[in-house]
């Protein structure tokens, strides 16, 4: 459909579809679909996208569940992201790429091609391999603190006590503030890049500093500047989804 009206008696004539089928337990299972419930959410996924519409997914999954008494939201917007990465690999975007943008869980999906090509620019600079691998590492280390049950706050630079903590704080900080510019303005593909130069400063860090060490201000501090760390550089996508 075409216009703003087409497009909302259509999205809400699917969107009605899929929650009554979903609320009655009428999933697709394997090849089977006898209502057209996959073409139904692909379509949903097509009139958002390439009507670029600023609409919220999951606002309109719990109001088409609202007249229903069973509710399903979770297993509709899991279909949903299925349809999406479908969607946006027939595009000729990369199975990494599309995960890399989709498991940040986006409510507004009509940027997604912006955030892909963003991706996939990054992807081909020469730091891309060693960046995307030190926020796997990052993402590791981190979801080990959260299982032993670290909790942190802000980073405190005078808590720092190696030279390598210092020099990718003071980066981090000096290249947050341009990227967050970027980021707001829309420009994807130069925030991405603006992290290019961070290689050098976290790989001294991981080659100078353990994290993990026994004084726990320390360990919190270390802890706190690879979430910001994370934080900064994931907004468009999930670099570590790149590592191989």
């Amino acid at each position: 459909p075409e216009g703003p009206v087409a497009s909302v008696v259509a999205l809400a004539d699917k969107f009605d579809t899929l929650a009554g089928l979903f609320s009655i337990g009428e999933q697709p299972t394997g090849d089977k679909d006898p209502f057209g419930l996959r073409r139904s959410a692909l379509g949903v996924v097509r009139i958002l996208v390439e009507n670029q519409l600023s609409l919220s997914t999951w606002d309109l999954v719990n109001a088409a569940f609202e007249s229903f008494k069973n509710k399903a939201q979770t297993d509709l917007r899991m279909f949903l992201i299925e349809r999406m990465r479908s969607y946006f690999q027939e595009c000729g975007y990369t199975a990494n790429e599309v995960e890399a943008v989709l498991s940040l869980n986006p409510a507004e999906i009509n940027p997604i091609p912006k955030q892909l090509e963003a991706v996939r620019a990054f992807a081909s600079m020469p730091e891309a391999d060693s960046l995307a691998a030190a926020n796997k590492r990052v993402a590791n280390i981190l979801k080990q603190a959260a299982a032993k049950g670290e909790s942190f706050g802000k980073v405190d630079r005078k808590e720092f006590k190696e030279p390598a903590e210092v020099s990718l704080f003071d980066a981090l900080e000096k290249t947050s503030g341009k990227a967050k510019k970027l980021f707001e303005s829309g420009d994807y593909v130069s925030y991405l890049k603006t992290f290019a130069v961070l290689k050098v400063p976290v790989d001294v860090f991981f080659d100078k500093v353990m994290v993990m060490v026994e004084q726990e201000s320390l360990r919190k501090n270390r802890l706190a500047l690879l979430s910001e760390l994370r934080e900064a550089m994931n907004r468009v996508a999930d670099i570590s989804k790149l590592a191989t």
